[in-house]
């Protein structure tokens, strides 16, 4: 064998003792004339012998070797191969294998698979593989005489085809979001455009037929020669009917609702809800359909692994026809997405591109950022959010009506636009193009959206340098020193927007670590007590963009001079100008919303201390780094930047010492900010209730947020309760989780 480096002969080449042998097992069965013997012990004595860092590597067994053996449990990423199934669509055609003479519960199975292939395309796998694994979608001309398959694929095929030129134009997808490769599969065919037309046709025909059944369940005459009966059964003819109809309109509601996203300027917004709408109440029927289409399968199988709603598998598919047209790697063989998950599925993607039609077509730059976040709260998949950036940005602006450039305008509230070739010019250009890309940025999957935003972080810090130079000559060219007490709002409102970009994204940045799990028990009270000083920095930005604004409404309405009087139509008196007082401000949702996070670590961050130094909280000891380490690790991307200040390792050690604090003490003060959570929430829901110009997915997901908040103050506020009555020591054992609310987490007592 050979030895890595430090491996010593010892390790290399382990050897038993007689005395170390053990005992003579049976053999375990073999097959094919091999005997298998168990190694357990054999490598259980190699490991102990190894030290830390040593392995043992064998000349037969590369790293080539060592990753094929591996399975990541993944069936988008691990390698697999199947040679079963036809090699070419003629062969299969040809043996049967797609039939178009089909009954209607064949036909039926089929659109249902189909249907299942969509959506596991939709979740990464290749179009080779899903879809285009349909006999029939491959050689569509052969379906002209059955009228019903025929039109149920031709609009599948037109859908996928606008599913997929939203996902490249949006570009936000990575390798494992979504394969865009056509394969050179026939997706773009000509005469697509008109696929409605036949599906109208197909419908209104089905449409007569149910009207003729139920008529004659009602006693009704009617006549039966105009149509074609579907099947033999007159008793079943009407739920055939109308499961046919749910599936084929479920169809042209949601081809519309594509359509009408892909209008300029949002112009198709409140058509597309409309069959959106209608596409879910068609999806109902379908999921109400399936129960009588089960009753009929003679063989009850798992609900978990059909992919159709009888249960009976569909004619006309097979997943390695495309085997050849695939890159040059092994085929994978993949599982189909459920019946039931297919549903699943579909009914969010309406209920996410429902959300994502609501958007108004003037908000503000804050506001839209803060709406991309709660979009994002109900974890759409790709295609949904593909379709939120390009609702978002349109040729460059800003839901294809503003500028960026106006839009950073407005945000920071400048009057009037810096002249060109100024600083402020240049600043306010780079700041169009970095917001650019944090949109862009924001529509990413979470995983992609924060390893992305870190280097955003990086970059907006050089940018923050760039805004106090332009601050400093703008007061130079003023005729004062840049070193002077800032008086000018609109050189404060350029430095403190970009302050406050900034803090938002680092704040963002630390809560996605909790949605994807990154951080361990031991790090929760270092992760909040840093996600608390940006939340305070932010905060104070926050307030004295409310003041400025406030006061520059007040000296607006009270302005006593001449032009301004003329302007009114009357004289303002002297001696009238009050000055604003504090309680005149009125906060807004946002910084409300803010207030209730701070509270929030704070008290997590003192109930983490506490329960530590009573000895309730299991202390893991790492082996491989320090807490030191750890706090370099998470943060040291936050001290190459200024806004938020960097705090090092020693003030958080300082921060958390309770010095004269006894343990009754910490509880209690922790207590105190879990109950202050409890008041702004309050005040938050009534501000919320009545804001009207609040964006309707922002305020359903701030009441949820609400209610979420709520659940975490008072859980926590009782394992305080119990922790104190309980004593001190490690009578009790508490841990923590995420089951209310995704980034502030809910401690559980157990007894020990």
């Amino acid at each position: 064998m050979d030895r890595g480096p430090g491996l010593s002969e010892n390790a290399a080449t382990p050897s038993f003792s007689s005395a170390q042998q053990p005992a003579a097992e049976a053999p375990l069965p073999a097959g094919d004339q091999t005997n298998w013997v168990d190694g357990t012990v054999f490598l259980k004595a190699a490991c102990d012998d190894l030290a830390v860092g040593e392995l043992i590597h064998g000349e037969n067994f590369s790293l080539f070797e060592a990753m094929s053996a591996l399975e990541i449990m993944d069936p988008k990423m691990d390698a697999g191969m199947t040679t079963s199934g036809y090699k070419t669509v003629e062969e299969a055609i040809e043996r049967g294998a797609a039939p178009v003479d089909l009954t209607i519960s064949q036909i039926i199975d089929v659109m249902d698979h189909l249907l299942s292939c969509e959506a596991t395309w939709h979740k990464g796998h290749s179009l080779a593989q899903t879809v285009f694994s349909c006999l029939y979608m491959l050689k569509l001309d052969r379906t002209t005489p059955n009228v019903l398959l025929h039109a149920y694929c031709k609009i599948t095929r037109a859908t996928c085809s606008l599913v997929r030129t939203a996902i490249v134009l949006s570009d936000i997808h990575e390798e494992e979001d979504f394969v865009t490769f056509g394969f050179g599969l026939p997706l773009d065919a000509e005469g697509d455009s008109k696929c409605l037309a036949s599906l109208n046709a197909v419908e209104e025909v089905l449409a007569r037929q149910l009207r003729g059944c139920k008529g004659l369940t009602s006693g009704k005459k009617k006549s039966t020669e105009e149509v074609e009966p579907l099947q033999d059964d007159p008793e079943l003819e009407e739920q055939f009917c109308e499961a046919l109809l749910c599936r084929l309109r479920f169809r042209k509601y949601l081809y519309h609702a594509y359509l009408y996203m892909d209008k300029p300027l949002g112009r198709g917004s409140e058509m597309a809800q409309k069959h959106i709408a209608k596409a879910l109440t068609e999806l109902n029927a379908i999921r109400a359909s399936s129960a009588f289409l089960a009753s009929r399968r003679s063989v009850k199988e798992s609900l978990g692994s059909v992919t159709t709603a009888s249960g009976q598998p569909a004619l006309g598919f097979d997943e390695s026809v495309n085997r050849r047209l695939l890159a040059p790697t092994p085929p994978r063989s993949i599982d189909i997405l459920s019946w039931n998950e297919t549903l699943k599925y579909f009914e969010q993607l309406l209920n996410d591109l429902n959300r994502i039609c609501s958007l108004s077509s003037n908000p503000e730059l804050e506001d839209l950022l803060q709406y991309i976040v709660d979009v994002q709260k109900s974890q759409p998949d790709l295609v949904a959010r593909a379709r939120l950036q390009l609702r978002l940005l349109q040729d460059g602006k800003l839901l294809g009506l503003e500028t960026i450039a106006d839009g950073l305008c407005r945000a920071i509230k400048m009057q009037n636009r810096p002249a060109k070739e100024t600083e402020t010019y240049n600043f306010l250009n780079q700041c169009g193009r970095w917001m650019l890309q944090l949109i862009r940025t924001m529509c990413t999957n979470p995983a992609w959206q924060r390893r992305k935003l870190g280097r955003f972080i990086q970059e907006w810090g050089s940018l923050l340098e760039q805004a106090e130079f332009s601050r400093e000559a703008s007061l130079r060219k003023a005729g004062r020193d840049g070193n002077e007490e800032k008086t000018g709002w609109t050189d404060d409102a350029v430095m403190g927007w970009a302050a406050e970009s900034l803090s938002w994204v680092v704040t963002h940045f630390l809560m996605l670590g909790f949605e994807l799990e990154l951080y361990s028990p031991n790090e929760y009270c270092m992760v909040y007590w840093y996600l608390d000083h940006s939340l305070m920095t932010l905060m104070q930005y926050k307030l004295v963009k409310e003041r400025r604004l406030h006061e520059a409404e007040f000296a607006r309405v009270n302005d006593t001079s001449p032009e301004s009087a003329k302007k009114k139509g009357k004289k303002k008196r002297p001696g009238t100008v009050k000055p604003i007082a504090n309680k005149e401000i009125r906060f807004t949702p946002s910084v409300l919303l803010l207030q209730c996070h701070i509270n929030l670590c704070k008290g997590l961050i003192w109930m983490l201390v506490a329960l530590t130094a009573d000895r309730k909280i299991a202390h893991r000891e790492t082996v491989f780094n320090s807490e030191l380490e750890r706090f370099t690790q998470r943060f040291e991307l936050l001290h190459k930047i200024v806004v938020p200040e960097p705090m090092t390792y020693l003030d958080y050690r300082e921060a958390i010492r309770h010095r004269s604090q006894s343990i009754k003490e910490l509880y209690q003060l922790s207590y105190d900010h879990f109950s202050a959570v409890q008041q702004h929430l309050q005040e938050l829901n009534q501000v919320v209730s009545k804001a009207t110009k609040m964006e309707s997915v922002s305020k359903t997901q701030r009441l949820a947020d609400i209610r979420q908040m709520e659940q975490v103050a008072a859980r926590n506020r009782v394992v305080l309760q119990i922790a104190h009555q309980a004593g001190p020591g490690d009578n009790l054992r508490v841990t923590f989780d995420f089951s209310q609310h995704p980034c502030f987490a809910v401690a559980v007592v157990k007894k020990t």
